[in-house]
């Protein structure tokens, strides 16, 4: 790559993408408008915004590296993330937008009467959005290096511009930038694929795609498709978009759209990286699979394009993330209000504070599917039978819902320390569901008992 050419585009498009969150920044009232754009978003941007969102570091470069060692069964993870998309347009993201609430959270709340619920629901879908931005940052991290290009300075300032239009903006800065983004991103790893297409022969000729080492990868296939499925259900950034539709049916025709093209844009990653290892293309140590297959098969523009596409996709997901963290952290906590202090300042800052956060935790940290995988199973394990049941019964039980929360939390850590043949991730979800259960139990004799008396 010519990496005169890649940064004079990369910075060139930054500056782009700060031109269009700074335009659409402007008259922002509000904590609905910081954090739902108005709740009045039309389906295209809602549609962009949601694809945008999905596909991000560990659908592009992280599913190219597992591909490269595992093969086709990859194509689980991205697989996963788009039936969530479509989950959510099959009715799940009209219901979520039915609660009229400002985070996923706050149903625990509405259904559950508890301010608590809410809170503890907060705190963990802030530590696994958290964990995931960090994944993005690493993921960035590592591409750039990986094609030479280890300026810190000049990683900093890329990061910088990012944070700057985000925190201005809020909502509708972000929506606008990931349209800009998406079309982008999508564009350009359909024309590399084409052209990939075109002009490789192995690629032609199509091999038959190896599946790796099935014993090395069967324990991983659940948590590919399942946990960025289910993830989809309780995720803040998605139940944030879901909130801003302008109706709950533009939600379902935008998420289920969405879906759709992000399969299509995620195929790429992983039949190149799949290309890759049947080729036998040696990868540098820390290097990017992608991008050297890109590199190896494709011309100077080509892949200094596709570079900044893979970093678009990147970027458009870390925006939405520290978005949703910051309306988790303004909407379902009381945060200390200094007097001389304007609103939107503070909201501002913590958009900012985030935002370095996961900087500096960036560095500690190397592996972006497992990171992604591990945290969505957290919140999955832990929120997706209550809140799933909240999305079919107006008034729950406190106690299920609880006990539903500890039991889920419980079997996360569990089935890690004593692993079995089961899939760990299903396990911790069916201990919940029981949990919940037992909640009812215990609830009905109470009652039951109450009666009696009485």
């Amino acid at each position: 790559m010519n990496i005169s050419i890649f940064i004079s585009l990369l910075f060139a498009l930054q500056i782009l993408y700060w031109i269009v969150g700074r335009a659409s920044s402007k008259k922002i009232n509000g904590k609905d408008d910081y954090f739902l754009a108005g709740r009045s978003v039309k389906l295209f941007p809602l549609m962009m915004t949601f694809l945008a969102t999905q596909v991000g570091g560990g659908m592009i470069l992280g599913a190219a590296n597992e591909a490269y060692v595992f093969g086709w069964p990859v194509l689980l993870y991205p697989l996963g993330g788009a039936l969530g998309l479509i989950f959510l347009g099959s009715g799940m993201g009209k219901k979520l937008a039915e609660f009229k609430v400002s985070t996923v959270a706050q149903i625990f709340e509405v259904t559950y009467g508890s301010k608590m619920l809410k809170k503890v629901a907060s705190i963990l879908s802030i530590a696994s959005l958290f964990m995931i931005l960090v994944g993005q940052i690493i993921a960035s991290n590592k591409f750039l290096v990986s094609i030479g290009f280890n300026n810190q300075a000049l990683f900093i300032a890329f990061w910088a511009i990012v944070i700057i239009y985000t925190a201005q903006g809020g909502l509708k800065a972000v929506i606008s930038t990931d349209i800009v983004q998406a079309i982008f991103f999508s564009v350009m790893f359909l024309v590399c694929f084409g052209f990939v297409l075109y002009t490789t022969t192995e690629a032609q000729s199509i091999p038959s795609p190896t599946w790796g080492n099935f014993t090395d990868v069967s324990p991983k296939m659940c948590g590919w498709l399942l946990m960025p499925l289910l993830f989809m259900v309780i995720e803040q950034d998605m139940g944030q978009r879901c909130f801003a539709g302008a109706s709950s049916k533009i939600v379902s025709r935008a998420s289920f759209l969405a879906g759709i093209i992000s399969l299509i844009v995620c195929i790429v990653p992983v039949f190149f990286g799949s290309l890759a290892s049947s080729m036998g293309m040696q990868v540098p140590e820390g290097g990017s699979v992608l991008m050297t297959f890109i590199s190896k098969t494709t011309g100077p523009w080509m892949t200094a394009l596709t570079g900044c596409a893979i970093l678009a996709a990147i970027i458009s997901t870390a925006t939405s993330l520290i978005n949703a963290i910051s309306s988790n952290l303004s909407n379902d906590f009381k945060l200390p209000v200094f007097k001389k202090v304007n609103t939107m300042r503070v909201m501002q800052g913590i958009t900012c504070i985030i935002s370095i956060g996961a900087i500096f935790f960036a560095f500690y940290f190397d592996n972006v599917v497992d990171i992604l995988i591990q945290n969505y199973e957290l919140s999955v394990s832990c929120l997706f039978i209550p809140l799933f049941i909240a999305l079919f019964k107006k008034r729950g039980n406190f106690l299920s819902a609880l006990i539903a929360i500890a039991f889920g939390a419980a079997g996360f850590v569990l089935f890690r320390i004593y692993p079995m043949a089961f899939p760990k991730e299903i396990a911790s979800i069916l201990l919940s569901l029981t949990g919940y259960g037992i909640g009812e139990l215990i609830t009905h004799y109470q009652n039951k008992r109450i009666n009696q008396i009485a």
